[in-house]
């Protein structure tokens, strides 16, 4: 047979790209028979139980005085003396300003002068009173002179009366001018120079501010007190009766450190704020070292209730992806992706899931990265506790 060159080409071309298809071929399927499978992946696992949970609740708060007392000036004067130093602390009692008391002092004794005078006229009343009587009783007297007697016997004693209503009032007007702290605290700037006439006006008697400083008032607000009664009981009392079970509230510095002492809840407002829809409530703590500084914001963690029958997870279960939050579940050597609804994050770092899970579940809780839905897993044994 005879062949020219251009069939032999096309012949060699046509045998080369039988050559490599049925190459590609063999190849192609022995690949797809011979594949490796993935291994199993090994998990822990933590199996979900419902159980009472204690809660923590925490809210942003602002320290607060029990009250805040404006030092005044009672009687008008020149402001003499201060006996202070601002910012320091004071004790209820102690003596803070001196006006000067010259003319105070004069009028009390003047005051006490008329005493003296309104008692001396009184028994000479009396002693004419008391003959008085004696004569009318024989008709020595008419009814008249009777009568006097009576009326300046009853004068002398009113005013002996008044003059010690006078001597009371200047008392006190005196000891006006010996200004004393109404109650123990910081006290603040002195707001009047010495030598300053004070107590004319609103503007000049106010001389300084005392702030109490022990006891202290966290005060608080609680976002939807319905839904707390709700998803909430106290570990002791009812919401009825809140403020009479006393939870412990706990105080945390904007360092994030935990004041030592705790403090009791005892006040919830009845009306809600329309503009927040919160409602005011309010703890106290004893303030004995003076940490706690009026106008500091902190947190506060309220302590003492209890969530019923709820699922608690370790945190790291719990993943999110654009559908929502989710955990995997183990069961018959498969992962199913579950997805569920979560609420507060307690202690131990475990989450309380709402919705989604049932009892027994199988949360897994390593190689999340690598599961996805309907892998095959393998449960690695629980250690015995």
């Amino acid at each position: 047979m005879c062949f020219n060159k251009l069939s032999l080409l096309k012949f060699s071309a046509t045998a080369l790209a039988c050559l490599l298809f049925a190459t590609g071929c063999d190849k192609g399927g022995q690949s797809a028979a011979g594949a490796p499978q993935m291994p199993p992946l090994p998990v822990n696992t933590f199996t979900a139980h419902k159980r009472d949970i204690p809660i923590n609740l925490e809210y942003p708060a602002r320290i607060k005085s029990v009250q805040q007392i404006q030092v005044v000036a009672r009687v008008p004067g020149t402001l003499e003396k201060k006996f202070f130093k601002e910012g320091s602390f004071v004790n209820e009692g102690t003596l803070l300003y001196r006006i000067d008391p010259a003319k105070y002092q004069a009028a009390y004794d003047i005051a006490k002068a008329q005493v003296s005078v309104a008692e001396a006229s009184y028994k000479q009343a009396e002693r004419n009173w008391e003959r008085s009587e004696k004569l009318y009783e024989k008709n020595a007297i008419s009814q008249r002179e009777y009568d006097q007697a009576l009326s300046g016997y009853e004068t002398a004693k009113a005013q002996v009366e008044a003059a010690n209503a006078a001597l009371s009032n200047a008392k006190v007007d005196l000891e006006y001018t010996n200004i004393k702290a109404a109650a123990s605290g910081s006290i603040g700037q002195n707001l009047q120079d010495l030598g300053s006439y004070v107590g004319t006006s609103a503007a000049n008697s106010v001389l300084t501010t005392i702030t109490q400083t022990n006891p202290v008032y966290a005060e608080f607000s609680l976002p939807d007190i319905e839904l707390l009664k709700k998803r909430y009981t106290l570990a002791r009392g009812d919401w009825k009766s809140i403020t009479n079970a006393k939870l412990p509230v706990r105080i945390f510095t904007p360092a994030g450190e935990s004041y030592e002492k705790l403090g009791t809840f005892d006040f919830l407002d009845n009306l809600v704020d329309p503009q927040t829809a919160t409602i005011k409530a309010r703890a106290t703590f004893n303030n004995k070292d003076g940490v706690l500084i009026p106008g500091l914001f902190v947190r506060v963690s309220i302590e003492g209730l209890m969530q019923k029958d709820v699922f608690a997870i370790p945190q790291r279960a719990v993943l999110q992806d654009p559908m929502g939050t989710y955990v995997f579940i183990g069961k018959n050597a498969k992962a199913s992706k579950v997805y569920v609804v979560t609420e507060n994050t307690i202690a131990n770092s475990e989450i309380i899931i709402q919705d989604g899970l049932n009892e027994g579940d199988e949360v897994i809780l390593d190689n999340l990265t690598k599961l996805k839905d309907n892998a095959t897993i393998t449960l690695i044994p629980k250690k015995a506790k």
